[in-house]
């Protein structure tokens, strides 16, 4: 790195920009190294924010900032350095690239990341497997960044995420992905959200667990009806903010064609995707209550009048919601989302958005995987049904070329009998009349001729009715 004429500080100027850029944010703009930065402060006697000083002021929550003591040094030299910044580049046509993330994690750890000794699998392993790179707040310095190899593998791993969608729809993704940001606190909420609001507040004023009880979608198992999205999981401080977050999302989806319910499940290219999210709780040892205390006491007097005295069952922690949120997606530990001492959920809200569509497009596989099992399982009943069929209908048609050979076998059987009947004798008159009348019935019989008869009317020859039941007459 070729060394220029160093850049002089006043003292002041440093605490100024320390305090409202972080160490690592000084460092990105002055091109250098975060440890020498880190060093001057040192040198020169400028306060640094503590540790946890950002993920607070991320929060919202009070922080207090140390002021600069007296020193008899007024400047700082900080080295000159060329710059070796690779310009933003874009993910595909009309993508705003992704840059600045070892800055943003070094910003919020407050930890020594030096360009040097930070290698891609460390990067990576840190941010981007984790969902902790921050697509949001990117200030204008943050559109370069010093390592090609990491710029590299975020376009990759996000290019391949979205491989499924064309190209414009995937470039719209990323530009939205990049440009989300979280609404003031007094911003409107979206209906959607603003009607959920109101069955949550009365699921929560309803709920009969004790203060201290263990919260989460499990412990709701067996109750005769599942609680609302977020009821019950998510304290009151913590719900104002979870309901930016979803207008955030649904802002995003609605610019990309989708949609939300009325349960707040995301319709995401005609897929259901629907988040879980909840507040994490600390467990601490239990507190004994009045009304506890009461019942150890009435244990204790009845011990020693009575054997079959019971001693009252009390928990030993209790469970206290600590602002950290989580959100998994599709109720899968494998794409979740939490605060953590180097991000916050907010900060990860343009991946959180990429994930629920590469979980739609893993939706849509599957549901279409179960219809196509389910159409070949149908079409395989319907081949059954349809061979069942022809069966029954091959079978019906066997037994009526029997009953019609056996009728026809019948006839012929009758004249052969009174061809013989009219060769071997004389005929009378009154066998010339039964031999008419035996042909008549072979011409019922046979069913070629299929003649009717006075009183046998005509014979059903497929079905072969016996003639005892052919007809009834008592």
């Amino acid at each position: 790195m070729a060394e220029e004429q160093p850049q002089i500080l006043s003292r002041e100027q440093l605490y100024f920009e320390v305090w409202e850029m972080s160490l690592a944010g000084v460092a990105r703009k002055y091109s250098v190294s975060y440890g020498l930065i880190y060093k001057l402060c040192k040198e020169v006697n400028v306060p640094i924010p503590p540790s946890g000083y950002w993920t607070k002021l991320n929060f919202g929550k009070s922080v207090s900032k140390t002021p600069l003591p007296d020193s008899s040094i007024n400047e700082v030299a900080i080295p000159r350095a060329k710059a070796q910044r690779i310009k933003e580049q874009k993910l595909d046509k009309g993508m705003t690239s992704i840059s600045g993330a070892k800055f943003e994690a070094a910003q919020q750890n407050e930890e020594a990341i030096d360009n040097t000794d930070v290698g891609l699998d460390d990067v990576l392993k840190a941010g981007l497997d984790t969902g902790a790179l921050p697509l949001s707040k990117l200030s204008k310095t943050e559109k370069y960044i010093d390592n090609r190899k990491y710029f590299e593998a975020v376009r990759n791993r996000f290019l391949n995420k979205l491989a499924f969608l064309v190209e414009i729809e995937r470039n719209k993704v990323f530009d939205i992905a990049n440009r989300i940001q979280i609404p003031h606190e007094k911003a409107k909420l979206h209906p959607k959200i603003a009607a959920h609001k109101n069955d949550v507040c009365e699921w929560n004023k309803n709920e009969k667990k004790e203060i201290g009880a263990q919260r989460s979608l499990q412990n709701y198992s067996s109750y005769k009806s599942s609680p609302p999205f977020l009821a019950g999981v998510i304290s009151k401080e913590a719900l104002p903010r979870v309901y930016r977050i979803l207008g955030v999302l649904i802002h995003a989806i609605e610019q990309l064609g989708g949609s939300v319910t009325d349960s707040l499940t995301f319709i995401v290219r005609n897929e259901s995707v629907s988040l879980e999210i909840y507040e994490m709780q600390d467990k601490v040892d239990h507190v004994i209550t009045k009304s506890e205390e009461n019942q150890l006491r009435k244990y204790e007097e009845d011990k020693k009048r009575y054997s079959w005295a019971s001693k009252p069952n009390l928990r030993k922690y209790d469970y206290v919601f600590n602002g950290q949120l989580c959100i998994n997606i599709n109720h899968t530990q494998n794409k979740r989302f939490r605060d953590t001492k180097s991000s916050i959920v907010e900060d990860q809200l343009g991946i959180l958005l990429i994930e629920m569509y590469e979980t739609s497009e893993n939706i849509r596989i599957e549901r279409e995987a179960r219809e196509e099992e389910r159409r070949k399982r149908e079409e395989a009943e319907r081949l059954r049904e349809e061979r069942r069929e022809r069966y029954m209908i091959e079978v019906e048609r066997t037994v009526a070329l029997t009953n019609l050979a056996q009728d026809y076998a019948m006839a012929c059987k009758i004249r052969a009998y009174v061809s013989a009947l009219e060769s071997s004798r004389t005929l009378t008159g009154e066998n010339i009349h039964w031999i008419d009348w035996a042909k008549r019935k072979a011409d019922w019989y046979d069913p070629i001729i299929a003649r009717e008869d006075d009183f046998l009317g005509k014979r059903q020859h497929e079905k072969g009715k016996d003639l005892k039941t052919e007809h009834s007459w008592w």
